[in-house]
């Protein structure tokens, strides 16, 4: 059952893996009954047995909703109320030590001013800077047994993440993306229309509907919510370039892919402009001026004359920005910094 409180699903035939292959087909209620205890029994190879036996189109919304399901239980408490436990976690993009840990306090009191956490009853976050890289690994059954060990408290979970060698190497090279992972518990109307659409803890709009979107004045809401609380992270930590609620665990995957594929995207242009600007000149020496913006990198090109090619704003931040010059400084003359 997921932690406190799911009564245990009915006999079906077939191995357990036919059994929520059938159920996830028909969209029956079961079928949660029938995960929970799959994930809370550890049985990851029951889920690698589910895909095997569904169509090549049918693995990945599988997975999908397995895994965001492995990321919330319900429960009830000693009264018999229910709630909704949920994982959430945060993307954050750092430079420096990061020996000491995540401000927690100030993440949770930027995260209830905001208004992302109005629907919560209660949250615990965790106090690790986590690799993004080594989450990648986690299967659904992982991330049930790390919400399973955050419920139980703090600590248990500090150790588990340490077993699993989640934890983001304190001096690795900066900036970098990380995380933070904590748990919110929703009761009452925060369980209006449950499994009809994805959790939402954070109250970010989320939504199952693939062609779902905010109207103009809920994403504004969002949009300031999210700033308000980067700019409290960023000013009780230093370290902190920029923070964000992500949601689930694959969203923050995709967001940290996403960032990489930006930054790769960026030098390709820096690659071409270099490339054109080369082309103009008569012997192919490139100069250039640099100047970080705080938005990105102003590169200005000239000739060996010193005559203005071209300018151009790169929106480059983190780790592209020394890639960036490192490409400058393998192809051009002369590098200058302002």
């Amino acid at each position: 059952m997921g932690a406190g409180g799911k009564a245990a699903a009915p006999g079906f035939a077939g191995t357990p893996a036919d059994r929520l292959v059938r159920l996830w087909r028909t969209a029956d209620q079961r079928f949660g009954l029938l995960l929970d205890e799959v994930l809370d029994a550890g049985r990851q190879a029951v889920i690698e047995a589910a895909l095997g036996k569904l169509r090549e189109d049918e693995q990945y919304n599988f997975l999908d909703e397995v895994e965001a399901f492995a990321e919330s239980v319900q429960r009830t408490d000693q009264y018999g109320d229910l709630s909704t436990v949920t994982l959430f976690w945060l993307a954050a993009e750092v430079e420096g030590d990061l020996s000491a840990p995540p401000t927690i306090e100030a993440i949770e009191e930027g995260l209830d001013d905001s208004g992302l956490l109005e629907n919560a009853a209660d949250t615990r976050l965790l106090p690790l800077w986590l690799d993004p890289e080594a989450l990648s690994y986690l299967e659904a059954a992982d991330r049930r047994a790390f919400l399973n060990h955050l419920l139980t408290s703090v600590d248990d979970a500090v150790a588990y993440a340490q077993r699993q060698d989640l934890v983001a190497d304190a001096e690795a090279a900066s900036p970098r993306f990380v995380a933070v992972v904590g748990l919110v518990e929703e009761s009452g109307d925060g369980l209006e229309g449950a499994g009809e659409t994805l959790p939402d803890p954070l109250n970010l709009g989320i939504d199952n509907a693939p062609e779902a979107e905010l109207d103009p004045e809920e994403e504004a809401r969002v949009r300031a919510a999210l700033d308000r609380f980067t700019e409290a992270v960023r000013s009780a930590d230093r370290r902190v370039r920029r923070c964000e609620p992500i949601g689930g665990l694959n969203d923050l995957l995709d967001f940290t892919a996403e960032a990489e594929w930006q930054a790769d995207s960026g030098l390709n242009e820096l690659a071409d402009f270099l490339d054109v600007a080369s082309q103009e000149t008569a012997d192919g020496v490139v100069d250039v001026s640099v100047v970080d913006t705080g938005e990105g990198l102003h590169i200005r090109a000239a000739d060996g004359d010193g005559r203005t090619m071209d300018d151009r704003l790169f929106p480059l931040t983190g780790e592209a920005v020394d890639a960036a010059m490192d490409l400058l400084k393998r192809r051009c003359r002369r590098v200058s910094t302002d």
